[in-house]
C-alpha cells in the first residue's frame, strides 16, 4: 500500500491511500516523468489538494510506501507535481521524480510480505534490480556492535556481476539482506566504520579467477580498497 503527502516543511500527512503505482522507479537519480496511481481513495479530495497546494507551499509531495499499519516506512519525492489525468479511481500526476532504483519497490514487498527470511533473496532479482535491492539494504539494515579484525569468506561462484559482488559481500558481513557498500565509493566507506565492522582482518576469496574474469579492473580496485585498510586478501 501507499500513501500520499504534500511537502510542508512538517512530519508527512497522509492525505490518500493508493494501491499501487506505476512507473516509480528509474536508473536516474532525478527524471521528469508520469507517474500512473492505481485506485486512489478519496481521489476527489487528492486532486483538489494537488491543485489547491501552491498557494500555500511548491506543488511538491511524497509518495510514501506504508506497512500493514499504515505507518511511513519509505518515501519518493515529487517536485512540480501537476495532474495529467483521472479516470475512474486512477490518476496520472507528472513532475521531477526522486527515483529509486529499479527492484526497490519489489524488495519491500517482499518485504511487508515476510519473504526475506534468508540469504540469496536477492538471487530472484534480474540484473537491473540488484541496485534497488541493495538501496534497500542501505535503508533497512541495522548493524549490531562494531566486529573487530573478523574473517569475511565470499565464493566467485556465488555472484555473475559488480552488483552480485555487493550483494553477496553485504549479506556474509551483516546477514539476510545486510548491506556493506553498493559502489566502490560505498564500499570504502563501510570499511572506514559505522557498518557493522570495525576491521577486517582477512577476506577470503575463493574461485577468485572467475571474479577477476567477470568484474576485470573493478578486481583490482576491490583488492587495493581492502588491503588500502590493512585486510590481508586471500585469493584461493
Amino acid at each position: 500500500m501507499f500513501g500520499f503527502s504534500l511537502d510542508t516543511g512538517k512530519y508527512p500527512e497522509i492525505i490518500t491511500l493508493i494501491d499501487e503505482v506505476k512507473n516509480i522507479e528509474g536508473p536516474h537519480p532525478i527524471t521528469y516523468k508520469k507517474v500512473r496511481l492505481i485506485n486512489v481513495e478519496n481521489i476527489t479530495g487528492f486532486i483538489s489538494a494537488i491543485e489547491n497546494s501552491s498557494r500555500k507551499y511548491e506543488n511538491n509531495g511524497y509518495i510514501h510506501i506504508l506497512d500493514q499499519q499504515r505507518t511511513i516506512i519509505s518515501g519518493t519525492f515529487i517536485s512540480n507535481l501537476k495532474v495529467v489525468k483521472s479516470k475512474n479511481n486512477n490518476v496520472t500526476v507528472s513532475g521531477n521524480v526522486w527515483n529509486q532504483p529499479q527492484g526497490y519497490q519489489k524488495a519491500w514487498d517482499m518485504k511487508l510480505n515476510n519473504k526475506i527470511t534468508e540469504k540469496n533473496i536477492w538471487k530472484t532479482f534480474g540484473k537491473d534490480e540488484l541496485q534497488g535491492w541493495l538501496v534497500y539494504a542501505l535503508h533497512t539494515c541495522k548493524p549490531g556492535s562494531e566486529r573487530k579484525n573478523i574473517k569475511v569468506e565470499i565464493d566467485g561462484n556465488n555472484f555473475h556481476n559488480l552488483d552480485g559482488f555487493f550483494c553477496t559481500l553485504g549479506e556474509e558481513i551483516n546477514g539476510i539482506a545486510g548491506y556493506f557498500g553498493r559502489n566502490l565509493p560505498a564500499l570504502y566507506d563501510c570499511l572506514g566504520g559505522d557498518f557493522g565492522v570495525k576491521s577486517i582482518s582477512e577476506l577470503i576469496w575463493t574461485n577468485h579467477k572467475r571474479s577477476k574474469k567477470i568484474l576485470k579492473k573493478k578486481f583490482t580496485d576491490i583488492i587495493k580498497i581492502f588491503e588500502h585498510f590493512d585486510t590481508k586478501v586471500s585469493l584461493k
